[in-house]
């Protein structure tokens, strides 16, 4: 439970499959409010069950989780991430994170950031978190690097929106 800027309280819990639905529509709303996000409206296309089959296996997996933060009952925010079960790896993780856009610049983001961090290091194997960030998405940077991402490469004309070329950052947080 935090405190907003707005005061309000943002509940942050793991995803639980009772969500699928809800998630499925917030993604759809979510995609059609920005162009930072790699969904538009259409969400990610997936069905209720389908959604409800990957909210269970993110709860048997320390390295693949998925969290949602609501505020007075309503999800408001989705993130996660995702990594890899081979020994190799498994330490590195990649993060998604997406915030309604009625929620932006009142602590939410950072709050699900610093929410997955901690997570990630009460499992003691993860080590490394990275994540891709539209690279005009200057708001979004700005808390990554508060919480500590560091730039480390570029994806040129990552993204393409109305026959528009847009570069995506590469940023890390070793932990």
């Amino acid at each position: 439970m935090k405190i907003l800027k707005n005061k309000k309280i943002l509940d942050i819990t793991e995803t639980d499959p009772s969500d699928a639905a809800d998630i499925l529509e917030y993604l759809k709303q979510v995609g059609s409010e920005t162009d930072y996000l790699v969904i538009d409206e259409k969400g990610i296309l997936l069905t209720i069950e389908q959604e409800k089959k990957y909210i269970e296996t993110c709860k048997n997996s320390f390295n693949n989780k998925s969290f949602v933060g609501k505020i007075e009952g309503k999800i408001v925010t989705v993130c996660g991430f995702e990594g890899s079960d081979r020994d190799r790896i498994k330490h590195n993780v990649s993060i998604g994170l997406s915030v309604l856009k009625d929620y932006w610049n009142i602590g939410v983001a950072q709050h699900m950031l610093n929410h997955m961090v901690n997570y990630a290091r009460t499992t003691g194997i993860i080590k490394n978190m990275t994540l891709e960030v539209r690279s005009d998405n200057e708001n979004a940077i700005h808390i990554y690097k508060k919480i500590g991402f560091k730039k480390v490469g570029i994806f040129t004309k990552k993204f393409k929106i109305d026959d528009k070329y847009y570069d995506s950052l590469i940023m890390e947080l070793l932990l």
